[in-house]
Parts: C-alpha cells; sequence; structure tokens
C-alpha cells in the first residue's frame, strides 16, 4: 500500500501535469488511494489465481510484470486527475517519462528478488519450527515411554531375613530392552528374570512389557525355569518378527536349601562372587523367539551363605573402552575389586570411559548369614 501511494505522488510530480499545484493536496490524495487500491487489488489477484509463481525466475518475472501494469495504471491514473481538473496532459521532458520506466522496472526487479528471498527464508524457517516441533513431540513422547517403563520394573531393592536382591538397569536409549523382575513363589522361594530384548528404543520397550506381563502367569502353573522358558517361548515363537528375539535367563532360588535353580535362553553365564566362578547351564541356550518346540536344560547351584550371585546382559563385557570390548575376563576383575557390588561395578565402568552402545543392566542376589 505503501509503495502504491508514493509511487503514484512520485508519479505525478515526475510527470509535471499541468494544472495541479503542489496545494491541490485532492489530486495528491486522490492518486495516493488509487495507487494503494490499486497495489493491494493486484497483490489479492496474484496469491488467488497465480500459487505456482513460487521460484526465483518466477517471482521477478512477476515484480517486473507489477512494475510495468503499475506504471501503466498509474499514468492512467495521472492523466484521470488532469482529465477531472481540466487540465492539459502533457509530458514535459521525455527523458523524465523513461527514467521512470527504468525506475519501475528495477523496483520490480528488485521487490520480486527481495520477495524470493523473503519465501526462501520464511519456508526454512517454518520447516525448522516444523522439525523442532516434531522432535519436542518425539522426545516428551519418549520421555513419557521411559518412565512408563521404569515404573514396570520393581523396586532396585529387595531383602528378608535370608536374602537380598538388588538391581540396577542403566538403558542406552531413552527406552531400554532390557528389563529385570522379581517374582515371589511364598515366602522362600523367588523367581529371579532377567532378559535382553533384541533392539531397542520403543519397539523393544513394548516386547518388553509383553514378556514382563507373560512371566508371572506361566510360573504361577510352572514354576520351574527349564520348562518355564520352553512354555514363553512357544508363546513368543509366533508373534515375534523374523528380528526380533529375547534373550533371557530364569532363576529360581530357593532360600530355604540355599540353592539356586538357573536356566538360560542366550545370556552370558551368571558369576559366583567371590569364587568369581561362572555358572554355566548346558543345553540349547536359544533366545526366545528364534524357533519353536525349545527344551531347555537347568542346573542347580549351591549358594553359601554370605556368597553372591551376579547376573547381567552383554551391554557390559560389550562395552568398548577406547575402542575396544571391555571382555568378560576385565569384567572379571572390575567385579572383584567391587566386591561384587553393582553400584560401584557400574562406577568403575564409568570411570573407564565405557560406551553405553547397549543397555547396562545387573541383579545380584546375595544369601545372608
Amino acid at each position: 500500500m505503501l509503495f502504491g501511494a508514493f509511487a503514484s505522488l512520485a508519479l505525478v510530480s515526475m510527470l509535471a501535469i499541468g494544472g495541479v499545484a503542489p496545494s491541490d493536496w485532492h489530486a495528491y490524495l486522490g492518486s495516493a488511494l488509487i495507487g494503494a487500491a490499486y497495489v493491494v487489488l493486484l497483490y489479492y489477484l496474484v496469491s488467488r489465481f497465480s500459487p505456482r509463481l513460487r521460484s526465483t525466475a518466477g517471482t521477478i518475472g512477476c515484480g517486473c510484470l507489477y512494475a510495468a501494469a503499475g506504471y501503466l495504471f498509474l499514468m492512467f491514473t495521472a492523466l484521470s486527475i488532469a482529465v477531472s481538473n481540466a487540465s492539459n496532459f502533457a509530458i514535459k521532458n521525455t527523458a523524465d517519462a523513461l527514467a521512470s520506466l527504468i525506475a519501475f522496472a528495477g523496483l520490480g526487479i528488485l521487490g520480486g528478488m527481495t520477495l524470493a528471498r523473503f519465501r526462501r527464508s520464511e519456508a526454512a524457517r517454518q520447516q525448522a519450527a516444523l522439525e523442532a516441533q516434531a522432535a519436542e513431540f518425539a522426545r516428551e513422547q519418549l520421555e513419557i515411554a521411559r518412565d512408563l517403563q521404569q515404573r514396570l520394573l520393581p523396586p532396585a531393592a529387595l531383602e528378608t531375613d535370608r536374602y537380598r536382591v538388588t538391581a540396577s538397569n542403566v538403558p542406552a536409549a531413552y527406552v531400554a530392552g532390557d528389563f529385570y523382575d522379581f517374582v515371589p513363589l511364598g515366602p522362600d522361594r523367588l523367581l529371579i528374570v532377567l532378559a535382553d530384548v533384541a533392539g531397542k528404543g520403543v519397539g523393544a520397550g513394548l516386547i518388553m512389557a509383553t514378556v514382563k506381563a507373560m512371566v508371572p502367569l506361566l510360573a504361577a502353573e510352572q514354576p520351574h525355569p527349564g520348562p518355564l522358558l520352553g512354555r514363553l517361548n512357544e508363546r513368543l515363537a509366533g508373534q515375534l518378527a523374523q528380528r526380533e528375539f529375547v534373550a533371557m535367563i530364569v532363576a529360581l532360588y530357593d532360600a530355604q536349601l540355599g540353592t539356586l535353580t538357573i536356566a538360560n535362553a542366550g545370556l552370558p553365564d551368571p558369576v559366583l562372587v567371590p569364587a568369581l566362578r561362572p555358572i554355566t547351564v548346558e543345553g540349547p541356550r536359544y533366545p526366545i523367539g528364534i524357533r519353536k518346540n525349545l527344551s531347555y536344560e537347568s542346573l542347580v547351584a549351591n549358594v553359601a551363605p554370605g556368597e553372591r550371585v551376579i547376573f547381567f546382559t552383554d551391554g557390559l563385557p560389550e562395552a568398548t573402552v577406547a575402542g575396544e570390548p571391555l571382555g568378560y575376563e576385565r569384567l572379571s576383575s572390575e567385579l572383584k575389586r567391587a566386591q561384587g557390588e553393582i553400584s560401584r561395578l557400574f562406577a568403575a565402568l564409568e570411570n573407564l570411559g565405557a560406551a553405553h552402545d547397549d543397555d547396562w543392566t545387573a541383579v545380584l542376589l546375595e544369601r545372608l548369614r
């Protein structure tokens, strides 16, 4: 609107319309209003019917078209004002008229280039705003999923007069694929579950929630670890996708006898502390969901008063330190220094600069004296 108003005033002055005095404000006001109305109308028509003129070339060409149309229209406006004032319309200087035409063409090109740059920057700004909004929404959803997953995990410590169980879970992503659970089966028996779902993120978290919900139901019917893993595999083998599986350890601790019955489906061997002796279960150790009709074997280990058994997922031995995997031997050394305490072990790995490329999860069972 300002462009139309000032252009009309400038044109009236440049063309030096006869009979229009500087004090004749009606002529200038009429010219300005007509020019402003013209610009608004032209902008509306172009934005309404020419949405394809989005490229730089198209915008500059459209600007030149605006300039030519504006020049001709404002000449017609000046002529109309001159006629309405009964004045003789005459261009006293052809060079001035030509200069005004060139000026309008330059303004059109400059306006077109400015508009093209503005459109590009505005499109980039809107795209960045949309990406930031999408990233913030995704982060909020992951925070919600992580909070819900942490609520599914039992308390990190469970203690009776005969045993103490502690656990820790440090996810590599917002939502972990590892999980643990404690399922009491009477006053003297406890079912310990540790699992690692293939992958990370929300998908692994959903599988984790499904498996965690199934274990207590199946354990109520069959608490023995070997058959329990077999029945769980039958349930999940047809539901999981081709590359989805669950590595899991199920251990049944009898506090009265001090025995630990273990079945292993693809996780690292648990370690008896302070002897640092791995407890290895023979037989098939395929993760849950790899194939149907698997039969898992069990192993019974004695836990003396004061001894501890630590269960952990492969995120610990496979954590990279200076680009190299930590390994089981070095993990055993760090476990010995930590005296089997999970918090001290994780702190030692942090001090070594171990990377969190995978989840860190461990469960410690201690038979009290």
